[in-house]
């Protein structure tokens, strides 16, 4: 008989309380969460809610005014870098903009990136061809990108590499390590959208040189929040976009101006953040931050790879065909399906069910979280 690991005992007892907190899940079921994620009730954003009702205005924001500070706390810790490298954003189109637009560039500088990406990891790389940087695609065929091909278009021409963790509408996975090293080894500058890694997938943030990421798909939180990590080797070479009191060092008084950056990334916090957010976001992460310590670090990605592989199988004999790559290294939380018919009126019949699933790149997409059990792939066939 197996026993199960500490990290497979803590992930169990974290989907059982999402679970308890996921009404939704009385009615319907949730299958997109490289979307959207369902948000957990919450008894912490409740509390915000009844104190700013009933105290000062000053008084109920001094009760959580050290909620971003815990936030950069956790994502460090989730992330595995130092809370001075993590500022706080609202989405990961916010991070890339940070990023794009304070990057020094030169005349005839290359942005090496792949043909199916996120349109926020695009338009605003494309957003600097009037400065003369070129974006160069390498095209992900038939559900993967070849890393040889990939590493091989590394070279001195290429300033950037822009790559997401997880391409959203294959599901396919880089091997961060090696993209690292041919960055290194070319002085290339990495920037990885986590979008679709965070929060189901084992992430070390020391391989890259910046990452941006949302907090309402894999980690359950709010929308409308998100955060940015800017290696401290990089902090200097990355101009803030946006400025604003927050990005300051403190003054005493508010009328001793000081054009002075924090010595941190906090320099991209430029003001006053959602406090309801920076609530959901502290929750979601106090909630999901164990599931990836050391010994549980591959706890969640198993458990959905598992119930993937039950739900593969049984859609493969309904003639749906698996287009996400299922070599090891490569596979994610993301199930990319070529379906027997249209696969938006799928999708719709499936919404009228009570099931979301969503449709990108012309397939069905399908992507479960480590709470979700069989009895949800029964429904998902039920409905089909």
């Amino acid at each position: 008989m197996k026993t199960e690991s500490p990290g497979d005992v803590r992930a169990e007892a974290i989907a059982r309380e999402l679970r308890q907190r996921l009404p939704l899940l009385e009615t319907g079921v949730a299958l997109n969460h490289a979307g959207i994620s369902p948000q957990p009730e919450s008894r912490s954003i409740a509390a915000f809610e009844e104190s700013r009702a009933r105290l000062l205005p000053g008084e109920g924001l001094a009760r959580f005014s050290g909620v971003r500070d815990e936030i950069r706390r956790l994502y460090a810790e989730l992330l595995h870098v130092s809370p001075a490298e993590i500022a706080v954003t609202r989405h990961t189109a916010e991070g890339v903009n940070l990023i794009a637009q304070g990057f020094p560039w030169r005349q005839g500088d290359r942005i090496l990136t792949v043909s199916v990406e996120y349109p926020s990891n695009v338009y605003p790389w494309w957003n600097l061809r009037d400065r003369g940087v070129e974006v160069v695609p390498v095209p992900e065929r038939e559900g993967r990108v070849d890393l040889d091909e990939f590493v091989g278009a590394i070279d001195e021409r290429v300033r950037m590499v822009a790559i997401s963790h997880v391409e959203f509408a294959s599901g396919f996975c880089f091997d961060l390590a090696r993209i690292s090293d041919a960055c290194r080894a070319c002085g290339a500058f990495l920037f990885v959208d986590i979008a679709q890694s965070i929060g189901i997938l084992p992430i070390d943030l020391g391989l890259v040189d910046a990452a941006a990421w949302p907090t309402w798909k894999w980690l359950m939180g709010p929308i409308g929040m998100g955060g940015l990590y800017v290696a401290a080797k990089r902090l200097e070479s990355i101009r803030p976009s946006f400025v604003g009191s927050d990005g300051m060092v403190p003054t005493a008084d508010y009328l001793d101006y000081r054009f002075e950056f924090r010595p941190d990334a906090g320099r991209f916090e430029y003001s006053t953040e959602n406090v309801l957010g920076l609530i959901g976001v502290a929750e979601a992460l106090r909630r999901f931050t164990p599931l990836f310590a050391n010994d549980a670090a591959d706890a969640a990605a198993c458990r959905v790879w598992k119930l993937g592989d039950t739900m593969t199988g049984r859609l493969e004999e309904r003639g749906f065909w698996l287009y996400s790559s299922r070599r090891p290294g490569e596979r994610s939380g993301i199930f990319s399906f070529v379906t027997p018919g249209n696969p938006a009126q799928t999708a719709a019949r499936l919404r009228r069910s009570g099931i979301e699933v969503a449709v990108r790149s012309g397939r069905l997409r399908i992507s479960p979280h480590f709470y979700n059990n069989e009895e949800d792939v029964d429904r998902l066939l039920s409905a089909l």
